[in-house]
């Protein structure tokens, strides 16, 4: 029998081993548990989302670098990547030397085009779900496989994994960093993962004057990056490190609309269009629009272009009872003087200094963008007091650009074959997959993209390379012409290259 000395010592051991193997065990992440998917990428066999990380390569330096965006804005940023410049190869000190920085690098470039805009699923109630999308981007690129056609039922299984990825997206940046890494993690890899905010609002900083006062900037952005408020969260840090006070004016403008339209999505822009098409067809900005109205009071200052590009409703008196904007210089008119207009009353002995493009489709029009400021300084007194003269417009990929090179070098990953074939893929509704509601344009309707939920586990969407087929003429275009190096890596690499007319 136990003596009751002996009976206490017992008991001593046994609290003691369960305190330690309580404070030993680790308790699971409440983040990655809420999401099903990433624990069947790693361990579920018969998802089609898993992948043999196991076997995942180990030596990475010939690897592409992944690159993603929910459409294809995010090329505004490989763009960047391809032509950056401002490190001396063979010694990696700053400076130029003629040579682009990744001239010997290859990408992977993917756009989830069929899921996006990525900037309304927090607003529709449904940030959860963006998080899992993002989750299945990073997997498409530590993947091998993908489709070679939307019609294709088995994927081809050549593609290269990566060995950092980029989150070019401002708004997969804001939710879904932070998911990435944990899920990395939690996959026992140790992949880098840069995202474009923090590098967007160092640079915006830096292009202050030290002997500037009273700084002040605006940030265009979409309305899931605006919500997160991770752009004024990052530029405030920054700013305190540099200038030791917080005496700094950030205001922000949701470009409702504007990434849809500039991607050609037709809930917001339909260059078909003659006329209203109407509130099950048009969710963009209007007169009565809860959010985004169309205030008239703000006519002469909007200067919107007019016929197609501008529907409006009339009654008998030739007053306007409806309005839908149809292009994309529209919705950049409309939040600009909205953006302006909010700063104004901020802005006591203070002007404008430096407008963050916070969206990666953004800088395709930064031009446009510029010029709707400069209209806006010249209409009206109270304006030009207010918007500098040499408004800096932020493009913050250049600032992402040296952010990558510094990562590749620290980590000793440059590449040293000269490997350059980059692939570029986009998503397309999975066709084959009975439960998706498709409409006759081959899209997802707005009410059903947006009213998905997550752990479904189904496969939406198929990854496939970039095609004149499912890709809107006009976007092939403007990529052809603001991006020439861009699109005939793209063009080139998988059909014979045609003229776009």
């Amino acid at each position: 029998m136990f003596t009751s000395s002996r009976l206490h010592f017992v008991k001593l051991i046994l609290i003691v081993s369960i305190f330690i193997y309580s404070g030993c065990s680790k308790k699971p992440d409440p983040i990655i548990s809420k999401f099903k998917l990433i624990s069947d990428i790693k361990e579920n066999q018969k998802s089609p989302f898993y992948i043999n990380l196991s076997k995942y390569p180990k030596e990475r330096n010939s690897l592409p670098i992944g690159v993603f965006d929910s459409g294809t804005g995010g090329l505004t940023v490989l763009n960047s990547l391809m032509l950056a410049d401002g490190y001396r190869n063979q010694t990696h000190e700053q400076g130029v030397d003629n040579i682009a920085d990744f001239n010997k690098e290859s990408f992977i470039y993917l756009g989830d085009k069929a899921n996006m805009p990525y900037g309304k699923y927090d607003s529709e109630g449904k940030s959860d779900f963006l998080r899992e999308l993002i989750i299945k981007d990073v997997q498409f690129l530590l993947n091998r496989k993908y489709y070679n056609s939307p019609s294709d039922r088995e994927p081809a299984r050549s593609k290269q994994q990566v060995k950092v990825i980029v989150v070019a997206c401002n708004t997969a940046t804001a939710f879904g960093l932070e998911i990435i890494k944990r899920s990395l993690k939690q996959w026992n890899l140790d992949i880098g993962v840069l995202g474009i905010i923090g590098a967007g609002s160092k640079a915006a900083v830096d292009s202050f004057g030290k002997n500037q006062k009273r700084y002040s900037i605006g940030v265009f952005a979409t309305e899931g990056t605006c919500a997160t408020k991770g752009y004024p969260k990052a530029i405030k840090k920054q700013f305190v490190s540099r200038f030791k006070n917080d005496d700094i004016v950030i205001s922000q403008q949701a470009g409702f609309g504007l990434a849809a339209a500039i991607d050609g999505d037709i809930n917001y822009i339909d260059l078909n269009a003659k006329e209203i098409r109407g509130k099950e067809l048009y969710y963009g900005p209007g007169l009565n629009h809860p959010k985004y109205p169309i205030d008239l009071s703000l006519w002469d200052q909007y200067n919107f272009l007019q016929g197609d590009q501008l529907l409006l409703k009339k009654d008998k008196d030739g007053n306007i009872t409806e309005i839908e904007l149809n292009s994309v210089e529209n919705y950049i008119r409309y939040h600009v003087t909205h953006l302006v207009n909010k700063m104004t009353p901020k802005l006591k002995r203070r002007k404008l200094n430096s407008v963050i493009l916070g969206c990666t489709h953004y800088p395709f029009y930064e031009k446009e963008i510029a010029d709707h400021f400069y209209f806006l300084r010249k209409l009206n007194p109270e304006y030009t007091k207010i918007i500098s003269p040499d408004l800096a417009i932020i493009d913050p990929s250049e600032a992402l650009a040296d952010e990558l090179y510094q990562y590749l070098v620290k980590h000793g990953l440059m590449n040293q074959n000269g490997n350059k074939k980059h692939k570029f893929f986009i998503s397309v509704p999975n066709g084959d997959l009975e439960d998706n509601i498709i409409d006759k344009n081959g899209r997802f309707p707005f009410f059903y993209k947006y009213g998905r939920n997550i752990n479904s586990g189904l496969m939406f969407v198929k990854r496939v390379p970039f095609s004149y087929k499912w890709i809107n003429r006009d976007i092939i275009k403007r990529i052809q012409i603001k991006m020439p190096d861009v699109f005939d890596h793209i063009f080139g690499s998988y059909e014979k290259r045609e003229t776009v007319e």
